[in-house]
């Protein structure tokens, strides 16, 4: 979130009002001390929007933790997995089950394993029981698309 382009819309916008009045140097000190107050006041909204906009994405988000964190002096939402790493004993595995993927997929499935050090089997075993965990401790669809607040 870019507060400081909001700080500068609504500066602009005064200094717009005040060349209405002329040069009186009144009024001019009027328009600075109006900007000096609200300035303070625009960033704390900015904030306040972020919280809002970060509980209204948690709400659709439930497996997830929106924090509002300072990045460079602007609030910016993080959004981070709550849920947990089942762990699957990959030593049992008895059951058997065909599937048909695409190449592409397939090349994805090997590249992620050996990144991780795993086997091909031994990663879409973890992979598919982390799924099927948090489906089932969630009764909520699962969130694809944009959030808009």
């Amino acid at each position: 979130m870019d507060i400081d382009s909001v700080v500068d819309q609504v500066q602009a916008v005064v200094a717009g009002q005040l060349l209405l009045a002329g040069d009186n140097p009144a009024i001019n000190a009027a328009g600075d001390a109006v900007m000096l107050v609200l300035e303070p006041a625009l960033r704390q909204a900015g904030a306040t929007l972020a919280e809002q906009a970060a509980a209204e994405v948690s709400a659709q988000l439930p497996d997830h933790a929106i924090d509002v964190v300072l990045s460079s002096g602007q609030p910016a939402l993080v959004v981070r997995s709550t849920s947990t790493e089942v762990t699957v004993n990959t030593d049992d595995c008895d059951a058997r089950m065909t599937v048909r993927l695409p190449e592409d997929l397939k090349e994805d499935l090997e590249d992620a394993a050996a990144n991780l050090g795993d086997s091909v089997n031994t990663f879409v075993v973890r992979v598919l029981a982390g799924k099927a965990s948090a489906r089932r401790g969630s009764s909520r669809s699962v969130f694809e698309g944009m959030i808009e607040t």
